[in-house]
């Protein structure tokens, strides 16, 4: 099921499209961050992208997920 999150962050004049294209960016920027510096493959950043398609919730997780094993495994 899709998470429609709030619609009351739409900005003035942004069409539903528009603010589900950047809801996804933002997912997607949430979840490259921890990974910084990182090299990522085409498949990498098609599994993000995947993943950005999710509930904020899922999107949320992961990326916790991503800062906690950076910061416990120092070297990634």
């Amino acid at each position: 099921m899709e998470d429609v999150g709030h619609l009351d962050d739409r900005r003035p004049g942004e069409n539903t499209g528009q603010w589900r294209a950047r809801r996804h960016t933002d997912r997607v920027a949430a979840l490259l961050e921890p990974l910084d510096g990182i090299e990522l493959g085409e498949h990498d950043r098609r599994i993000i992208e995947w993943l950005a398609d999710h509930d904020t919730s899922v999107v949320g997780t992961v990326a916790s997920l991503l800062y906690r094993a950076r910061t416990a495994g120092g070297a990634w």
